[in-house]
Parts: structure tokens; sequence; C-alpha cells
């Protein structure tokens, strides 16, 4: 079974949804699980134009991740999970380089499996937000578990 699974985190309800996913099989397969949050300082940037200098931006992203991972560690160690590691990755692209940076993370590590929650967008929405799950998906080498948000 796996023995190593990523699961991308980012705040999000349908990440959320994939932790959960990610926990239920790392119980029964007795796997160890790295939390990744690839942080975008591409859109800080756009939200904070002018407002911060670029290492105050970085700060602020790698305070908000570590929040995230915190708050998903304590779960996943809450619910029985006895091996979880976290990790902060970081792109000023967005869109394909965040999957890369996933990707790249995920091969680092020999990761067996990787877990990553959708909003299932499509049509304009699709356009002009892209696809994270599809840019890992066309990219990864590895198995991926796409867990779709019931509220899309």
């Amino acid at each position: 079974m796996y023995q190593h699974i990523v699961i991308a985190v980012d705040g999000s309800k349908t990440a959320e949804k994939a932790l959960d996913e990610a926990i239920r099989i790392a119980k029964i397969a007795s796997s160890a699980i790295s939390l990744v949050h690839v942080a975008s300082l591409r859109d800080m940037a756009i939200e904070g134009v002018g407002a911060l200098d670029t290492h105050q931006l970085h700060d602020l992203a790698f305070r908000q991740a570590r929040d995230l991972l915190d708050k998903a560690q304590k779960r996943a160690i809450n619910e029985g999970v006895s091996r979880v590691d976290c990790h902060i990755a970081e792109s000023w692209e967005g869109g394909k380089d965040m999957a890369d940076a996933l990707i790249r993370f995920a091969d680092s590590r020999h990761a067996e499996l990787i877990v990553i929650g959708t909003h299932g967008r499509t049509g304009l929405a699709h356009l002009l937000l892209g696809s994270f799950a599809e840019n890992v998906m066309r990219k990864t080498h590895c198995p991926l578990l796409v867990v779709r948000g019931s509220e899309d």
C-alpha cells in the first residue's frame, strides 16, 4: 500500500476534504504523511500592492502557511496518524509553478500518493483561474487522488 502520502494544504474546504481522505488512507495503510502548503507569493503581492516589501511579504506568507500546517498536523495526529511532517514551498509564478513545487516535493520524498482538493471549476472560471489539480495531474508520475468539494 502507500508508505508515504503527500497532501496539499491551503485552508480551503476542498483541501480539508482531501485531508480527511488522506488521513483515512494513512490510518489504514500505516502511512507517513507530508502536509505541503505552496505559498503563492505573487497572489499575496497583488493583494497587498505597496503595503509590504518583499521580506515582509515572505514572512507573512510563511506565518500564514505555518498556521495552516500546524492545524492540519494536529488534526492528523489527533485522528491517529503517527508520522506527520510539514513543508512550505513558495511560488512567485502561481498556477503551474505551484503545481510544479508540489510535484518536486513529492518526488524528493519518494511519495507514493499525492492527495489534493479541487474546486471543480468549469468554463470561464476555469479559464481565468486555471486548475491546480489539472496541472498536477498532467505533470506528476505519482498516483494522484483528487477530492472534489461538495459545495461547488
